[in-house]
């Protein structure tokens, strides 16, 4: 017999954790469902303390899976559901057209979860790194009202507005970046394949350097006589720079600034509020509980700043405040954003008031993301042109001395 370590809930809703003695992984699912309990996850425990946890990075030979991927992969779930095709013969067909290795595995996985009595809630709940809360949540919800077909529908139809918000959002950064990375491209040459050559030109001329020429010059001969420092400087401070922005604390204090930014704030507070009304929207149709819904969100946001907000809403709404009462202590969401939520709450149809809503800063996004690059390009295109003038006058002004000397000696 092995030992299965598990995470369950009760009728209540209460986790509970511990492990327990079976032949197999489904007779210990059968003997954890016939003492009442919701399974959240189960693992087979290794004789040397090591789990048998399977996960997209340990099965996997394929690259990582992509909000493309997982929107076909609902899409196509939900149709053939809808069709009529079993849950355990839709996954088998989706495992054999999908080209990504690793989400073929897991999907084949998937289906063997189910085989072996979990619901399909609990088979991708087994797998964080690849379906997240809002997916888990809302396959949970759609199960438990008898529509999975409907649900997951739902998620390919919020997977591919998410890839298109972000396709957007990237493509008004392209540009700038790659006038940034021209820019230092092409000074990075200059300084130390073209000046060289011309500083042994002017050495041979008594002439008096320009101030401009003169720093460049000095802080070319010390980064040469101190490359190993200078280097060493900047690539420990990008490892440090890239440990503290992946850390919590880094990712918080950033999270936090971000919405103070010039221009960019008010884009990445209009993303947070599209993103939440989406969601929120899919969750409360599918029947998930208002709580329950704004505690899922605040984990999908991807923003630790929205999410301790969305945490304290949702405990207000526990002690029996409404959604738009709690949104209003709050001075990040716009005051239009709370009398829609109100209006929508007194006609009954706030899941229908979330989803124009979201609609609404969708084209409010697309107007900004145009703006931006608007404004953003020629105040770069004009910044990159003084300091390539400033490299160029450094380069130059020298020569235009020598040669009004030459003409002066001729």
């Amino acid at each position: 017999m092995s030992n299965y370590i598990y995470k369950v809930r009760d009728t209540l809703g209460a986790t509970h954790e511990g492990s327990m003695e079976a032949n197999s992984e489904r007779d210990a699912v059968i003997a954890l469902r016939d003492r009442g309990y919701f399974i959240t996850s189960i693992t087979e425990e290794k004789p040397k303390g090591l789990k048998k946890e399977i996960s997209l990075f340990s099965t996997s030979k394929g690259g990582k899976i992509n909000l493309k991927e997982l929107a076909l992969f609902s899409r196509g779930i939900a149709t053939m559901l809808e069709a009529g095709v079993p849950l355990i013969a839709a996954l088998e067909s989706m495992g054999e057209q999908v080209s990504n290795k690793g989400f073929a595995i897991v999907i084949e996985e998937l289906a063997g979860k189910i085989e072996r009595g979990y619901s399909f809630s609990q088979a991708i709940n087994e797998y964080p790194k690849v379906f997240n809360r809002v997916f888990v949540g809302m396959v949970q919800s759609g199960e438990a009202g008898g529509n999975l077909d409907w649900a997951l529908g739902r998620l390919a139809d919020y997977l591919e507005w998410e890839k298109d918000l972000r396709d957007k959002v990237q493509s008004a950064m392209y540009y700038p970046i790659i006038l940034i990375v021209a820019m230092i491209a092409a000074s990075f040459f200059m300084v130390y394949f073209v000046f060289p050559q011309f500083l042994l030109l002017f050495e041979s001329f008594s002439i008096e350097l320009p101030t401009i020429t003169k720093i460049f010059l000095d802080v070319i001969k010390f980064m040469n006589a101190n490359w190993y420092f200078v280097y060493g400087g900047l690539i420990g401070g990008f490892i440090i720079f890239y440990m503290y922005a992946n850390s919590e604390k880094g990712k918080r204090w950033w999270d936090q600034k971000k919405h103070q930014l010039p221009l960019f704030g008010e884009l990445f507070r209009k993303l947070v509020i599209s993103r939440f009304c989406w969601i929120m929207n899919g969750l409360l149709r599918s029947g998930m509980p208002m709580v329950e819904a704004l505690e899922t969100v605040s984990s999908a946001v991807g923003d630790y700043f929205i999410r301790d907000i969305l945490l304290e809403i949702a405990e207000k709404i526990r002690k029996g405040r409404n959604l738009s009462q709690s949104v209003k202590d709050y001075d990040f969401f716009p005051p239009i954003l709370t009398q829609m939520i109100n209006v929508g709450e007194e006609s009954g149809n706030l899941e229908m008031t979330l989803g124009k809503l979201s609609e609404l800063y969708d084209k409010e996004i697309n107007v900004f993301v145009g703006r931006i690059s608007t404004t953003i390009e020629p105040v770069l295109t004009a910044v990159i042109g003084v300091g390539l003038l400033i490299i160029a006058l450094a380069f130059f002004l020298p020569i235009f001395e020598m040669a009004s000397q030459g003409m002066g000696g001729g």
